[in-house]
């Protein structure tokens, strides 16, 4: 779940992970937090596999004793290392499903899956995050905007990643469009020894429209360029429908997860939730622009860290 409420943005985890020696199997609970002009503050409590509960009747997983996710509401309370975070935030779905791939790749034996059950949400709660040690409020955050919800499985994480989101998007005039969200992911998979081209798959929703640019025959259209260093950049371009995006970010805004992958191998994820985007597309022979302002969600996912060495998460 990734979200944004004022001067913050937010992101929750609640994940699995098996390993296939069955010695670095557990269940994990994270949260992050990132406010403008500050340092962004990520937290992870790692659990037994005994303490994930995935109870199928009506959609509800459990970890532990305080973290849940289910069918329109999230909570959690998790003390790592003195850093007390806990949360209980409402939504109502979406009432659709976003799926990023095409549907007959769901049927392939891909590593890695990916779908969002509830692409655009508004969230109402709260975030609260306190120091035990000093026993001062570091974030207390009345949450009342919009979010997303999806969902990732498979055997392993991509080589690399590019992933953005957006359902905070104003028009030229400042106006915060309805029922409106940007969707995109670039991924470049590896095959042995053999680095594959990218592919960069993605979806437009205007005012309860669907511009889809994620099928087969989409991604001989669909482009895509990016830095993440010193300079934070990621521009798609498709010649259908002359959309281009470019999203702009600045390093100290993000923060680093790490992955473990079933069979070992780490992968590195560098995320943010308070970017800035701004998207033109043509529609009707209109020529629109688009802006997402310090509410575009990203992450640039790999093998290896940044070199300028980002925040990173708290593990216990």
């Amino acid at each position: 779940m990734t979200g944004n409420s004022g001067e913050y943005g937010f992101w929750i985890r609640y994940t699995l992970n098996v390993s296939e020696d069955g010695y670095n199997s557990w269940s994990g609970v994270w949260c992050a937090v990132f406010k403008k002009g500050e340092k962004p503050l990520g937290v992870c409590r790692k659990f037994p596999l005994s303490d994930f509960h995935n109870i199928n009747k009506n959609f509800l997983v459990k970890i532990g004793e305080e973290n849940e996710i289910g069918e329109n509401r999230l909570k959690g309370k998790i003390n790592v290392r003195n850093i007390l975070t806990e949360w209980e935030i409402e939504f109502e779905p979406t009432g659709y499903i976003y799926k990023h791939l095409p549907e007959a790749a769901y049927y392939l034996p891909l590593e890695t899956e990916v779908l969002s059950p509830n692409p655009d949400l508004k969230l109402k709660g709260y975030i609260k995050v306190r120091n035990l040690e000093t026993q001062s409020q570091i974030h207390d955050i009345n949450v009342d905007g919009k979010g997303y919800q999806t969902h990732i499985w498979g055997t392993k994480h991509a080589f690399k990643w590019v992933w953005g989101h957006c359902n905070v998007i104003l028009d030229e005039n400042g106006e915060m469009l309805e029922d409106s969200f940007f969707e995109g992911l670039t991924v470049v998979a590896k095959r042995g020894p053999i680095i594959l081209p990218p592919i960069t798959l993605f979806s437009l929703r205007y005012k309860g429209k669907n511009f889809d640019f994620n099928n087969f025959r989409d991604i001989l259209f669909n482009s895509a360029k990016w830095e993440y260093g010193d300079n934070i950049r990621w521009e798609i371009r498709s010649k259908k429908m002359n959309f281009n995006l470019v999203m702009r970010g600045e390093k100290n805004n993000f923060i680093m997860a790490t992955y473990d992958d079933p069979d070992g191998e780490k992968a590195f994820c560098h995320n943010s939730e308070i970017e800035s985007a701004e998207i033109e597309i043509e529609i009707d022979d209109k020529k629109l622009k688009l802006f997402c302002p310090g509410t575009f969600h990203t992450e640039f996912g790999a093998r290896a860290p940044l070199e300028y060495n980002p925040q990173k998460f708290i593990y216990e």
